[in-house]
């Protein structure tokens, strides 16, 4: 376990192509999960919790980490799985539980779990989209499944909408400062997102801003949509695609990653002059630096409207002007 847990920061800078890593875990029940290691900063044996008066039930208390006060997510009980037995340590011999500390929009969370078991790489095309019913049976908060080699299921855990549903910010909070800008008003975009809150978000941003979009939930299935919109250009005697101005990918997806997605659309040269910006909650030097590497115009911090409203602006703006000049 020390090993585990002296390994995890240095393997959150794998950035590799099309491929990430888990940290699988339980939670007390015969389900695995996992988490990407990227949103993973440290994994220690439970510390002592302040409980905090009159909170959700889902918070089982704070961590001091380091100075630093951490909220402690109960995964179990967020998920509807039952409550937790050992929320302090010093429980049942062979029960102490550990926390999984993450970094998420730039805010720190500790994720209370029974156990933590291995770290193990897995290519995204391997990831897949849950079936529904084991989106339900998990309050939503599954975003994609896997399998080990010896047949077991791996669920893979929605972050975003684990702390949303806690923390819900209303949409005045959400889209505060966003302003509408005339250059994006009937612009349409093509985004992907694994994550329904996210997709949910930007989707009524682009309303707000006035745009239309093309909607996809995994990398793959963004690929598929603007292979389409780029044969259909073909077809019609165009030489690159003008049916949308831009792609807003997230990084983490099932079946291909948006390194990756935008490595492809930067090879098709039907499709290479469209701005392409990351859009994640991870964060970190090595993501934007990955980011560039592959082509990608920008990386905007997930989620932040008043930042997607101003740089949707200026790179469609952009890409207008360029147009123009080659014309």
């Amino acid at each position: 376990m020390s090993t585990l847990i002296n390994e995890i920061d240095a393997r959150t800078r794998l950035a590799g192509a099309n491929q990430m890593e888990l940290l699988l875990f339980k939670l007390g029940t015969n389900e695995i999960f996992g988490i990407n290691v990227f949103k993973v900063r440290e994994v220690m044996k439970l510390p002592e919790l302040t409980q905090i008066p009159e909170a959700d039930s889902r918070i089982v208390g704070m961590a001091n980490i380091r100075g630093i006060m951490v909220p402690v997510v109960g995964l179990k009980r967020s998920l509807g799985l039952g409550t937790e037995n050992e929320g302090q340590p010093g429980g049942p011999a062979g029960t102490h539980p550990y926390l999984i500390v993450s970094e998420y929009n730039g805010s720190l969370q500790g994720f209370l779990v029974a156990g933590v078991d291995r770290i193990i790489r897995f290519s995204w095309s391997a990831i897949k989209t849950p079936p529904a019913i084991v989106r339900e049976n998990n309050k939503g908060a599954v975003t994609a499944v896997t399998m080990l080699e010896d047949g077991r299921m791996v669920l893979i855990l929605d972050v975003e909408k684990v702390l949303n549903d806690i923390c819900p910010r209303s949409d005045d909070e959400v889209f505060a400062g966003m302003v509408a800008a005339p250059a994006l008003k009937s612009k349409c975009m093509l985004f992907a997102d694994d994550s329904s809150v996210a997709r949910t978000q930007i989707r009524k941003a682009l309303e707000r801003l006035e745009m239309s979009y093309i909607m996809a939930t995994t990398g793959g299935e963004a690929w598929s949509k603007l292979q389409a919109l780029a044969d259909q250009a073909t077809a019609e005697g165009k030489e690159r695609v003008d049916q949308i101005q831009c792609i807003l990918s997230d990084i983490e997806m099932p079946e291909m990653d948006g390194f990756t997605l935008t490595k492809h659309i930067r090879a098709d040269p039907r499709l290479a002059h469209l701005p392409v910006m990351l859009h994640s909650s991870l964060t970190g030097a090595c993501n934007m630096e990955k980011g560039k590497a592959v082509g990608a115009t920008d990386y905007i911090t997930k989620f932040d409207a008043k930042m997607l409203g101003e740089k949707l602006a200026f790179h469609i703006e952009e890409s207008n002007q360029q147009a123009q000049k080659a014309a």
